[in-house]
């Protein structure tokens, strides 16, 4: 058996990040003024059961759920248990989806099995969003935390390649500092780019499609705190990746 305190243990390298001008409050209506912003969220198991109808009538026009991990420890591949749930009350609900997976490859072969069961994961789910891979840290003991920024780029490629072979669009997924010194990201430019920092403005110099700017938010029908995106490409309308912002 699995056991998720000991390898579901994705760390949210982004709360590491703040700085002064951190978000205390979150101005949501104010971002929404920017006419190409789109409010979304992420989640996972950890943010329990969730009631869609209520989520999209708050505003939520998009999700990026969870659709498994590969565990820190062992290095077993493990679908979310709210997976199904999620990504099926949500496409009831109208709220538009992608999907994303925790990343704990140490090699390109195992980035593409990754990338493989994502695919299988999603077989005839109609995403309207990219699929991410998720590269940040997993608390320092995490089976990969110890890869060097050449091995951990060729395992972000080989996941992507995976998923756009599979007729997908592909993003990566990771916070400022992740993306700055753990990437080299001029070989990586072909895929989308998921942003995780949680300051007012982002100060991440590279192209970007979607910005996490905190993980503190309020959305009705969801009774933890939830992570809140702006998107800059209205991905459900036909966008596919070409490496710009």
């Amino acid at each position: 058996d699995i056991d998720p305190s000991v390898e579901d243990t994705r760390e949210n390298a982004a709360s590491k990040e703040i700085f002064e001008g951190e978000i205390k409050e979150l101005f949501t209506k104010e971002r929404l003024t920017d006419d190409k912003a789109i409010l979304g969220i992420d989640v996972s198991k950890w943010n329990r059961d969730i009631d869609w109808n209520k989520v999209k009538s708050a505003g939520i026009d998009f999700a990026i759920i969870r659709c498994g991990y590969r565990g820190s420890s062992t290095g077993a591949l493990v679908e979310d248990p709210y997976f199904l749930k999620n990504i099926t009350n949500a496409k009831a609900a109208g709220v538009n989806v992608g999907v994303y997976f925790f990343t704990q490859a140490i090699n390109e072969v195992e980035a593409v099995e990754e990338a493989s069961m994502v695919l299988m994961l999603c077989k005839s789910k109609e995403l309207d969003y990219p699929i991410y891979i998720d590269t940040e840290g997993a608390g320092g003991s995490g089976r990969a935390d110890q890869l060097g920024k050449e091995m951990r780029t060729k395992v972000c490629d080989a996941f992507c390649k995976t998923i756009q072979n599979g007729g997908e669009t592909s993003g990566i997924y990771a916070s400022k500092s992740w993306f700055d010194n753990n990437l080299i990201m001029s070989e990586l430019s072909d895929y989308e780019v998921w942003l995780a920092q949680y300051a007012k403005e982002p100060t991440y110099e590279g192209t970007y499609g979607m910005w996490q700017y905190t993980s503190s938010g309020n959305v009705d029908g969801i009774a933890t705190r939830t992570d809140l995106n702006l998107s800059y490409h209205d991905y459900s309308k036909g966008w596919k990746t070409n490496g710009q912002d």
